[in-house]
C-alpha cells in the first residue's frame, strides 16, 4: 500500500532576487511576512505556509518554479516507503530533534520537485489580523 500524504503543508516559489519577490507577495498582494532566514522569507496565508526561496545549487533550488510540500506523519517511513516505490529522492532529511520540523525533497515522473514534511511541533501561528488585511 502506498504512503498516504496530507493536504500540502507548504507552497514554496523558488525565485531568483528574493527581496523583489518577497516585496510583491508582501506590498503587492498583502501577504503577512511571518519568519525570514538567509535564502527565504515565509508568509502566512490564512493559516498556511507560503515560502519565497532564493534559487541556489541545491536540486531543490536550483531552478525558479513553484514547488508543494504534503504533511506525512512519519516522514522516515514515508520516504522509505517512496523509495521503495521508485521516487527519485532528491535530498535527505533535513531538520532535527530541535526542530518544528523535518523535511526532505523529491521528483515526480516529471521532474518536479516535491517535499514531505512531518511537523514535531505546531506551526506558530500569528495573532489574527485586521479585517481589511
Amino acid at each position: 500500500m502506498p504512503p498516504r500524504v496530507g493536504w500540502p503543508t507548504w507552497i514554496g516559489v523558488v525565485v531568483d532576487d528574493l527581496e523583489a519577490q518577497a516585496a510583491f507577495y508582501r506590498d503587492t498582494l498583502g501577504l503577512h511576512e511571518e519568519e525570514r532566514g538567509e535564502g527565504w522569507v515565509q508568509f502566512d496565508v490564512d493559516g498556511g505556509l507560503f515560502e519565497v526561496i532564493e534559487r541556489s545549487t541545491l536540486p531543490q533550488y536550483e531552478r525558479p518554479r513553484f514547488q508543494v510540500g504534503f504533511d506525512v506523519g512519519d516522514v522516515e517511513a514515508v520516504r522509505a516507503a517512496l523509495i521503495a516505490g521508485g521516487v527519485e529522492p532528491i535530498s535527505d532529511i533535513e531538520g532535527d530533534a530541535d526542530a518544528d520540523n523535518r523535511w526532505c525533497y523529491f521528483r515526480d515522473p516529471e521532474g518536479n520537485v516535491f517535499e514531505i514534511t512531518q511537523w514535531l511541533r505546531p506551526r506558530t501561528r500569528q495573532a489574527t489580523r485586521t479585517a481589511d488585511q
